[in-house]
């Protein structure tokens, strides 16, 4: 590959076929990669330069990428990372470990809720529930209000997460195929704030799910290469799968089809009603139903032991 187009002096080891760019190792860790965060953030006023943020840790290669290049784009930011245990087998006890072992590495205060302690159920045991065939839809709606409500108690400017390019293009091509416009929306880089939830931020917004992975190998940082047992056969999987193929034919194309979603942002605003958000009746936190989607789950759950 020749030498770094940034550097001029090392070795190219990396090649971004989107951005016609080879970089040595050094150049893609120190300058490239913090930076598109840097931008990222900037460019979508995701938080200032002198905010406190809750970064959401999974214990995987994105949450570890994330929360090392936001300490080095941005210092002053105050960072505390949030880690759910959601009680899988094995799986959960081996991401906690590479989540503790990275913010000692980066000196980063760490927030550890545990499912089973907290509220005495594990995502596991949604499988004998309506919701079974579905657990990856049921996780991510405990995560996202358990993280939600930590972020609210820790009374932070913004809640971050890992969400990558290829997180967001998949949502994009598979909520747009299922006709669901409204959801289509709320994938934007930034989600307002609904008290007593702070907003909701993506500063991989633009980042490739293969990069933060390079970044997270080069510079050594601890983190778990489990897979879910419970994601196999996933739609999530399957969809990034055949973008991966497009991608590799046509370099650019998961750009593209971001560029073309941000064009469409303002007059789906306009064309598509959002939902009011009131409170729910259960456990009074926002909600577009009169029960919000988590309370209902874990109604279910209930009454499945009741049974």
């Amino acid at each position: 590959m020749g030498k770094c187009k940034l550097c001029g002096r090392g070795e190219a080891k990396i090649r971004l076929a989107y951005a016609r760019l080879n970089l040595c190792r050094k150049c893609f860790t120190e300058k490239f990669f913090p930076n598109r965060v840097r931008r990222t953030v900037e460019s979508y006023k995701m938080f200032p330069a002198d905010a406190s943020v809750a970064v959401a840790v999974s214990g995987g290669k994105d949450s570890a990428a994330l929360l090392h290049s936001l300490r080095e784009a941005f210092p002053a930011v105050q960072l505390v990372a949030v880690h759910l245990n959601l009680g899988i087998p094995e799986y959960s006890e081996a991401a906690e470990r590479s989540v503790e072992a990275l913010c000692r590495s980066l000196n980063v205060e760490l927030k550890v809720y545990r499912l089973k302690d907290e509220e005495g159920f594990t995502i596991g045991d949604f499988k004998a529930t309506k919701y079974g065939g579905k657990l990856c839809s049921v996780c991510g709606v405990v995560k996202r209000r358990r993280l939600g409500k930590i972020a609210a108690e820790l009374k932070v400017d913004a809640l971050v997460t890992g969400h990558n390019l290829d997180d967001t293009v998949e949502s994009l091509m598979a909520t747009f195929t299922g006709g669901d416009f409204q959801q289509l929306v709320r994938l934007k880089p930034v989600l307002p704030a609904q008290p007593p939830f702070p907003r909701k931020v993506k500063p991989f917004y633009r980042t490739p799910e293969r990069e933060a992975l390079l970044y997270a190998e080069i510079l050594g940082l601890p983190f778990s290469r489990r897979k879910c047992p419970y994601l196999p056969g996933s739609r999530s999987l399957r969809g990034k799968r055949l973008l991966d193929l497009w991608e590799a034919e046509e370099p650019g194309f998961k750009y593209r089809m971001l560029a073309a979603f941000e064009k469409l942002i303002p007059l789906l605003e306009q064309a598509v009603p959002q939902p009011e958000y009131t409170y729910c009746r259960v456990c009074g936190l926002p909600s577009s139903q009169p029960v919000c989607a988590d309370c209902r789950r874990i109604e279910a759950l209930k009454g499945r032991k009741a049974a």
